[in-house]
């Protein structure tokens, strides 16, 4: 019995393959600081670039027709402390015509998102000293959940939708309010347009709020407590104006965001992207006073020579509240950074980053800077050791080395050693 399952099994698979393709791949990159300092005491950590914890090993299937009209996609990671878990894409897919791709599950997808990545990102990430990441710098990327239609009229030309159905019951209403769409175009010789609108929208959240004089965060998180009562954390619950306005359509939140990228110019990549995010009854929404409502940003990135790479970002952000409500009128970032081969496959990368203050307490600003040289391992990995720190207490991404709370001015540093492989 068993050698027939196993038969039915090798049969199964050749006929399959003479209809789909079945592909898997994986890429990873760890680091661990087996000396670093939060500021007072000297500490160990270990995690990813992007935080969340130690992805060690991972899995990426994708499965695709002959003639490429259907397939699907799904990935199985496996971090160090939480086990298994479904990663950042898995879907299901066809193109009816070929124009047309209709996608249903969860995305990944950065066909607009605007990256401008060097550096310190390819390390341990100083979060305290940035704003804006260095992917999505100059626009966002989808990483919604529902049904993506993604359309090529024409040569040069690219349209996105998504429409964010879930598995549970809602309000069609609700639904269409948090939709999100937009495009790209190429223009032959001289560079790439993009747009987008994003729509955020949670009224039965808000009214929730509003019945139990609640807080509502800006990571959509509901907290009860006393109407004026005034955390620990410095927030603030929502007033009676601001439940009225909680309870009613005035909670969608409305994004514009465009870019331009100029790849004309040999060697030489230059982008600038722009958002508006424009919020209804904004006077009285509390719980949203630390988002921007407009952000220019600019990146760069020019190939000197076969060997050398100069990098350099920076971004400009209006402050929701002005300096009588506890802000400063506008903050900004800067960053610039160099990669140089050294040749017998070890590199050498070095960057510093700059976050002006977020508000009139002393040491809110912060400066970061590494220096690290990575050496390849065959031809799918490499292994590196680097130097990395920041001023005023200033965090990582998600690791152990946290330094105190904003009025800290201690310096944070790690010796970080990074591992990579791809697959």
């Amino acid at each position: 019995m068993k050698k027939t399952l196993i038969a039915v099994a090798a049969a199964a698979a050749l006929t399959t393959s003479a209809f789909a393709e079945i592909t898997f791949g994986a890429w990873l990159r760890v680091l661990a600081a087996p000396v670093a300092s939060d500021g007072d005491e000297t500490v160990t950590a270990m995690g990813n670039s992007w935080g969340y914890g130690a992805r060690v090993a991972r899995l990426n299937v994708n499965a695709v027709a002959e003639d490429g009209k259907a397939g699907f996609d799904m990935g199985i990671y496996n971090d160090l402390n939480d086990g298994l878990s479904t990663g950042d894409q898995w879907s299901i897919w066809t193109k009816p015509v070929e124009q047309v791709k209709l996608s249903f599950g969860k995305y990944d997808n950065n066909t607009l998102r605007g990256d401008l990545c060097y550096g310190s990102w390819n390390w341990l990430r100083p979060t305290s000293s940035w704003y804006v990441e260095d992917e999505g710098l100059l626009m966002s990327g989808n990483g919604g959940k529902g049904a993506l239609i993604e359309v090529t009229p024409m040569e040069g030309l690219y349209i996105q939708a998504l429409i964010p159905i879930d598995t549970t019951k809602q309000k069609a209403e609700d639904v269409y309010k948090n939709a999100r769409g937009g495009f790209a175009y190429s223009i032959d010789g001289i560079g790439k347009i993009k747009g987008q609108v994003i729509l955020n929208n949670t009224p039965e959240k808000a009214a929730v709020a509003a019945e139990k004089g609640a807080f509502v965060g800006t990571n959509g998180v509901v907290s009860n407590f006393d109407a004026g009562e005034t955390l620990d954390t410095g927030a603030v619950v929502i007033k009676e104006a601001v439940k009225a306005a909680a309870a009613s359509d005035a909670y969608l939140d409305k994004t514009f965001e465009a870019e331009f990228d100029l790849t004309s110019v040999e060697n030489l990549w230059l982008g600038v992207g722009f958002q508006m995010k424009m919020i209804d009854k904004l006077d009285d929404r509390e719980d949203q006073y630390k988002t921007s409502k407009m952000k220019i940003a600019l990146g760069a990135s020019y190939q000197v020579n076969d060997d050398l790479k100069v990098s350099a970002s920076g971004a400009y952000l209006t402050a929701q509240k002005g300096k009588d409500d506890g802000g400063v009128d506008g903050v900004f970032q800067l960053g610039a950074g160099v990669d140089y081969n050294l040749g017998e496959g070890i590199n050498l990368a070095a960057d510093v980053r700059y976050k002006s203050k977020a508000n009139d307490v002393d040491n809110t600003d912060s400066l970061a800077f590494l220096v690290g040289v990575t050496k390849g391992i065959s031809s799918n990995g490499y292994v590196g050791v680097g130097f990395q720190a920041q001023t005023n207490s200033g965090t990582w991404a998600n690791t152990v080395i946290k330094g105190e709370e904003a009025k800290g001015d201690k310096l944070t540093w790690a010796i970080p050693v990074a591992m990579s492989v791809w697959f």
